[in-house]
């Protein structure tokens, strides 16, 4: 049996809550939107497997439990980037991801989440004393890769005058490069052939034995292309004119919003 003297107690419930949704809407009505946007990568897809190959890959704002679980002390041996880019990327495995695109992501997110201003403190190489600098993440370059750019890189090893195939390193790869000497270490998983030759048995034995110039011809492979986008930046001291070119300076509070 239904106790009629409790419908009134409902309904005024029911009206608290609608206010309270409305107040909430009112109060967040200058939130802007949190939708994924649509990427477009300096590699421009071409070496990947997309989840929905007809959609593109999107990038949505961080958000707080975002930052909550770049902080989490789960996460102490992971790459934390890695993680915030697993939460906010669409359409496509994080590990999958070139190192040119990677770097893109990394400033379209922060430049999404917090505005297109990034302030940092440099310290003058000449007159030592700190400058405050605002940068603006959406005029850095980006330099999209080439129709005669291809995965694995064909390149001629200088000394032995051989045909060789390197791929280019993704983020699944990264922990091969924790330091140099494992790097070296490793370079035979990244070589894919050598003239002609593709057992990974062989080529494991052959990089040892190769002239350093060669080696470190597969290191350039590796190390990055042109592609990409540019974080070198103009500085122009405040106190002494000192002009310089130097790398955007990335710190802990990147994603903090200052």
């Amino acid at each position: 049996m239904v106790d009629q003297k409790t419908k009134p107690q409902d309904a005024a419930e029911k009206i608290n809550k609608m206010s309270e949704k409305q107040i909430l809407a009112d109060l967040l009505k200058n939130v802007p939107s949190n939708d994924a946007v649509a990427v477009s990568l300096p590699s421009k897809n071409r070496f990947y497997s997309l989840v929905d190959a007809g959609k593109p890959i999107t990038l949505r704002p961080m958000t707080f439990d975002d930052e909550k679980a770049m902080l989490s002390k789960n996460n102490a041996n992971q790459d934390v980037l890695n993680i915030l880019l697993g939460r906010c990327l669409g359409n496509i495995e994080v590990g999958q991801l070139l190192q040119m695109d990677k770097l893109y992501l990394i400033m379209k997110l922060r430049e999404i989440s917090y505005g297109d201003e990034y302030s940092a403190t440099i310290s003058c190489n000449s007159c030592r004393r700190d400058n405050q600098v605002t940068f603006e993440l959406s005029k850095l370059q980006v330099k999209l890769i080439g129709e005669d750019l291809t995965n694995p890189v064909e390149i001629e090893l200088p000394v032995i005058k051989k045909k060789t195939k390197v791929r280019l390193p993704r983020v699944a790869d990264e922990n091969y490069f924790s330091n140099a000497e494992f790097a070296v270490n490793n370079l035979w998983r990244f070589v894919e052939e050598v003239d002609g030759h593709d057992s990974k048995g062989l080529i494991s034995k052959l990089i040892p034995e190769l002239p350093i110039k060669d080696v470190h011809a597969i290191l350039d492979v590796l190390s990055g292309t042109d592609y990409g986008i540019d974080t070198k930046v103009r500085f122009l001291c405040n106190y002494c004119s000192h002009n310089e070119i130097l790398e955007l300076p990335i710190t802990s509070d990147f994603f903090s919003g200052n």
